[in-house]
């Protein structure tokens, strides 16, 4: 016996809620690329920084003033965009955690309807058990009450 296919009526804002947690991820993988690059941008910037001081301390005593003067602001600002980007990946740092706890959100949301479907499958499963059971049991109470009916005539 087939009974009623199974619909689970908030399929639609489960749906909702799925594509909500994948956009949630795939935002958190740029953010974590991002800051990957960023990372690898101030490891690169640190390195040349430290080169033009080691240049600089070298040549402290061979260059005249004001080549030094220019040397010496050139790792200025050298430094300066070190902290620049330091800054940078301080506040891609923040926006990733709250992207981290914005994926997290969503897939506590998605899995709560995800239980709730499960839950109403289960049930339904249930209902047509027992509707099939009451069909078996009127079949045979059915054909036995036709049996007494023959017997009796």
């Amino acid at each position: 016996m087939q009974g009623k296919k199974f619909r689970f009526s908030l399929q639609s804002v489960l749906r909702l809620r799925q594509h909500q947690t994948e956009q949630a991820v795939e935002a958190l993988v740029r953010l974590q690329q991002e800051r990957q690059k960023l990372e690898e941008a101030i490891e690169a910037a640190r390195q040349k920084l430290e080169q033009l001081h080691q240049e600089l301390a070298a040549r402290q005593s061979a260059v005249d003033p004001a080549q030094l003067r220019r040397q010496e602001a050139y790792w200025l600002k050298a430094r300066r965009q070190l902290r620049q980007l330091e800054q940078q990946l301080a506040r891609l740092q923040q926006q990733e955690a709250e992207a981290r706890a914005l994926v997290l959100e969503r897939r506590q949301a998605e899995e709560s309807l995800e239980r709730l479907r499960e839950r109403q499958y289960a049930r339904h499963l249930e209902a047509e058990a027992a509707a099939e059971r009451a069909w078996i049991d009127e079949q045979a109470t059915g054909a036995y009450v036709r049996k007494l009916q023959q017997r009796a005539s």
